[in-house]
């Protein structure tokens, strides 16, 4: 397997001027066909509480179950919701699967897909986290019986997600050959989201990714979101539960389509230089986190989990280049803004970044310009949800304009009008709409599958 890293354009130009100006530069990042596909340790962590269990009835079913006092309709936060107010009769419940069932059901045709040599670890978790399976994939039975115990399980009602991650990194840490995944389905909130996070950048650096699953309209996509992204990994969005079997054999397929595992992107800054953002472009639009195991903040690493047979990872990094005094430009001075190493086992790509500084520079290509819209687009979303969580609805507000003003630009204009539908209501209630913040979010992200 070999690597390929370019860069567009291939030499950056700048007016010389006595302060710091923007440079960007497109990094495309590609690996070859070859080698077959690796054996895949997996790891489910399942939300198990109670919502998760709740049987999802038809509308004859529901109005049954109104008739004979078994729903209610009760006021939350002065909204009317429909809860249930006894145990679900078995009648409906052998009909009505649940989220969980439709879990099962994916599981178990998971496990007849497994190889001799992949591995399958199945976590539930709610207040409690509980390790109900690891096994390979020759031990079938003994999987499709730890599969068969989520149903039953009471694990508490709270949601302790981050206990769930932490047991199924400890399997996963076991068996360290081939492609490693963690699956993370949850419809609903958890305790603790920094420990999630903390979580999320420690599979990064022990070659995992992490793919979250979020299902129905009230869960935390800002955290599932920034998980996938800190590890390399896939932020999926699920209106309805049936939908779950699909999504996890798409993940399965997407681990057997690796050909470049735990590929990163390192950067070497020459002083003076500085990174301001990194955004993944594709397979998803999303800014990017990096890190610097050197003190001078010289060295800075991008973690950007596996590459898939025939795809690309597409980035727009945004640097601050230092100044160059207009005196300076006989001759059209050129200097380096960074060395680019990509990596994914023992194979590297180089390149370096140049910028010639000259009175007459070209102007941006429209390529980069519709990137750097894309990527200014989903950092105003993330500060918006940042700020939303804390409280701070009106900067929430301001910043989802933002992200308004940028979508319409790019002609986007169904995004636009939902971002700002979603900053009205946080400016007039102070709170998004749930579902429809939700939609948005994921609709974004899915600006970066298009051509550029």
């Amino acid at each position: 397997m070999s690597l390929t890293l370019s860069l567009y354009p291939s030499e950056l130009t700048l007016a010389p001027r006595t302060e710091a100006q923007i440079g960007y530069a497109l990094v495309t990042l590609a690996a070859d066909a070859g080698g077959g596909a690796m054996p895949v340790s997996w790891a489910v962590v399942a939300d198990a509480s109670r919502s998760m269990r709740i049987p999802i009835v038809n509308e004859e079913q529901f109005r049954e179950l109104v008739r004979s006092g078994g729903a209610q309709e009760v006021l939350v936060d002065g909204v009317p919701v429909w809860q249930l107010s006894g145990p679900v009769p078995e009648a409906v419940r052998a009909t009505a699967p649940s989220a969980l069932d439709h879990t099962a059901r994916a599981l178990h045709s998971i496990v007849e897909r497994l190889d001799r040599t992949d591995r399958l670890c199945l976590v539930a978790c709610a207040e409690q986290a509980l390790l109900l399976v690891a096994a390979d994939g020759e031990r079938r039975a003994e999987l499709v019986a730890g599969v068969a115990r989520l149903r039953g399980l009471r694990l508490g009602e709270a949601t302790d997600l981050a206990a769930g991650i932490s047991l199924a990194l400890a399997e996963l840490r076991r068996d360290d050959a081939g492609v490693s995944r963690l699956i993370l389905l949850t419809d609903g909130f958890t305790r603790d989201p920094e420990v999630c996070l903390a979580l999320a950048r420690e599979a990064a650096s022990r070659e995992v990714s992490v793919s979250t699953i979020g299902l129905g309209g009230e869960f935390q996509d800002e955290l599932l979101t920034r998980m996938a992204d800190l590890s390399g990994g896939r932020a999926i969005y699920l209106r309805h539960a049936e939908q779950i079997p699909t999504a996890v054999a798409a993940e399965l397929d997407a681990a057997r389509a690796v050909s470049a595992q735990a590929l990163t992107l390192t950067l070497e800054l020459p002083r003076g230089v500085i990174l301001r953002h990194a955004t993944r472009l594709s397979p998803a639009l999303a800014p990017l986190e990096w890190s610097s195991a050197n003190p001078t903040g010289r060295r800075l690493t991008l973690r950007l989990g596996d590459l898939e047979r025939g795809a690309a990872t597409r980035l727009l990094l945004e640097f601050l280049a230092p100044p160059v005094p207009p005196h300076a430009v006989a001759g059209g001075p050129r200097m380096r803004l960074a060395a680019l190493i990509a990596s994914s086992g023992e194979a590297t790509a180089r390149a370096d970044l140049v910028v010639h500084y000259t009175a007459q520079p070209a102007p941006l290509p429209p390529t980069v310009l519709s990137a750097a819209a894309r990527a200014s687009a989903a950092r105003f979303q993330r500060r918006a949800a940042e700020a939303a969580a804390q409280g701070d609805s009106q900067q929430a507000s301001r910043l989802l304009r933002a992200a308004a003003a940028q979508l319409h630009s790019l002609g986007e204009t169904p995004l636009a009008v939902a971002a700002l539908h979603e900053a009205e209501a946080l400016a007039t209630t102070g709170r998004g709409t749930g579902a429809g913040a939700r939609e948005l979010t994921y609709a974004t992200r899915r600006l970066g599958e298009h051509e550029l």
